[in-house]
């Protein structure tokens, strides 16, 4: 009997540690697994979630981080890398721009937009991402346009897998040095900076 005791000890002593390695390695998987990540879609009329986890697994869009307490956002997405344009759909371009200020800015006169379009490619930037439905992402972006010696900003979408155009979007006029146009207009002077050492 005193001799089986060691072995005994011994066994014991491996069985444990098997349990214990066993134990680490899946708390080890588990850190390493994405915890689910539930977002919004189709605006703000619609007030259900979905289980948009395999978008951020795969890496194509990583969470936004505009919150106040600096948590995620569950409406909005950063697309890792975004979708180049088509030299077709920079043509696009001054057509959006029309037709969105159309909608917000009646009275400005636009012809001169489509009559002789500017080259605009070097003046949209990707904005942000978001689910019309889900698992149907689009790709905002802002498009920074001067008319008539104002400045204004387009904005419209583009499906995040085809890269069509979206119908819908918006216009903003940039006045003022108010806060929330801080971006637009850092945005504005990048810009110009630009167009200027292009010349």
């Amino acid at each position: 009997m005193k001799r089986l005791r060691p072995r005994k000890r011994l066994l014991w002593t491996l069985a444990l540690a098997a349990i214990i390695g066993a134990g680490l390695y899946l708390n080890a998987k588990e850190g390493t697994m994405p915890k689910k990540i539930m977002m919004y879609y189709g605006g703000f009329e619609v007030e259900e979630m979905f289980d948009a986890s395999q978008w951020f697994a795969s890496g194509m869009y990583q969470p936004r981080h505009i919150e106040v307490d600096g948590g995620a956002s569950n409406v909005t997405m950063l697309r890792s890398k975004s979708m180049p344009f088509t030299s077709a759909q920079y043509e696009e371009l001054p057509l959006i721009a029309s037709s969105r200020l159309r909608w917000e800015f009646p009275e400005l006169e636009r012809e001169s937009l489509l009559d002789d379009p500017p080259d605009l490619s070097k003046r949209v930037r990707y904005a942000y991402s978001a689910f019309a439905e889900p698992n149907k992402p689009q790709d905002y972006h802002n498009l920074f346009l001067e008319l008539h010696g104002q400045r204004y900003v387009i904005t419209f979408a583009r499906d995040a897998k085809s890269g069509d155009l979206v119908s819908g979007g918006s216009a903003e006029k940039v006045v003022g040095e108010y806060a929330s146009q801080s971006e637009y207009r850092k945005a504005f002077a990048e810009i110009e900076e630009a167009e200027r050492k292009a010349r």
